[in-house]
């Protein structure tokens, strides 16, 4: 019985921990840039009315005609307006998001409407949306406005805020939807390119797909591109179906008092941020070699997440640090 109390203690510790609010304002910040460009590609296109109106009024979906419409067009008609207004208050929803105005209330409403897309338009909706809207989900909970926010502003006087912390719970939960989001991906690679027997070939074969590739892959065929090809198809197996194991690193990270050689070697190595760093590659390359939307430019959004706020700080100084190596560089507030 006192072992199980023990174990209950620590999970309640666990989840009231508290942190300074800055990762959740950085993460806000570039979540919202990252969608306002989405959106705006949207427009640019002129997908406004084809995504999210009717096919009476130039839609690609028979939305009327469904047992149960979307709710939108339960108590709105079925005009051109109707998509036009349901379009604006998505840009304005994110762009209110992302300044940290009524944050958590500008996450539901940004976090709803996006959702009215997937009804509308079932074949539109990607992975990265799903993951999006989910995230979106934990800022209606969190105090996702306490630092670089119109919220910080008028509550403190500063838009960096006054440093009251807010829940560690909301980080953890943004840490846990990418550990599954990326073993699950990895598990579902189960065509034969991407194994051994396929000769890792998977990667080369994307990159010769014209509505993926960014530019002409056809030297990949050669001798050693090919090889590249192959070394980074099996890494991204092995990185992927290995996730789980970031949970071990950062659990090592917050219990550095107890024994155990991988422990301390992870913890000297900080383990963690190589994983971490391994991914921001990676999703550095898919944007440079791909056309994948938003996808690498959202999941690097989140990235922040995986460094608590004092890392941030230090991360930061280093890099500013390394930029201009003269600077004496000052922690965020």
């Amino acid at each position: 019985m006192q072992r199980l109390r023990g174990l209950v203690e620590r999970y309640v510790r666990f989840w009231d921990a508290t942190e300074h609010p800055r990762v959740l304002g950085v993460v806000r910040i570039l979540l919202a840039i990252v969608v306002l460009y989405d959106f705006w590609q949207i427009w640019l296109y002129d997908l406004v009315t084809p995504l999210l109106g009717t096919q009476d009024t130039g839609g690609w979906n028979d939305l009327l005609a469904r047992d149960t419409p979307p709710f939108l067009y339960q108590v709105l008609p079925a005009e051109p307006w109707v998509a036009r207004l349901h379009f604006a208050l998505l840009v304005l929803s994110a762009a209110l998001f992302g300044l940290g105005f009524f944050t958590r209330t500008s996450a539901f409403v940004l976090m709803v409407l996006w959702a009215q897309i997937q009804l509308n338009s079932p074949l539109s909706d990607r992975a990265i949306d799903l993951l999006c809207r989910n995230i979106l989900m934990i800022y209606v909970f969190a105090g996702g406005g306490r630092w670089g926010s119109l919220d910080a502003l008028m509550r403190t006087g500063r838009l960096a805020g006054d440093g009251q912390p807010v829940g560690s719970w909301a980080r953890y939960l943004i840490i846990g939807q990418l550990v599954v989001m990326y073993f699950t991906a990895g598990v579902q690679k189960v065509g034969i390119l991407w194994l051994p027997i396929g000769h890792f070939a998977a990667l080369y074969v994307i990159l010769q797909d014209p509505a993926l590739a960014r530019f002409d892959f056809a030297y990949l065929a050669s001798q050693p591109f090919f090889f590249f090809t192959q070394i980074g198809t099996a890494v991204t197996m092995l990185w992927q179906w290995g996730y789980p194991l970031v949970l071990l690193w950062y659990w090592y990270k917050n219990t550095p008092g107890r024994p155990g050689w991988l422990r301390a070697f992870s913890n000297r190595w900080h383990l963690h941020l190589w994983w971490v760093a391994i991914g921001a590659i990676f999703h550095l390359l898919l944007a440079i070699t791909m056309e994948l939307g938003i996808f690498p430019w959202a999941m690097l959004a989140l990235y922040p997440a995986f460094v608590d706020p004092e890392e941030l700080v230090d991360l930061w100084s280093r890099a500013v640090a390394w930029v201009r190596p003269g600077s004496r560089p000052q922690g965020a507030a």
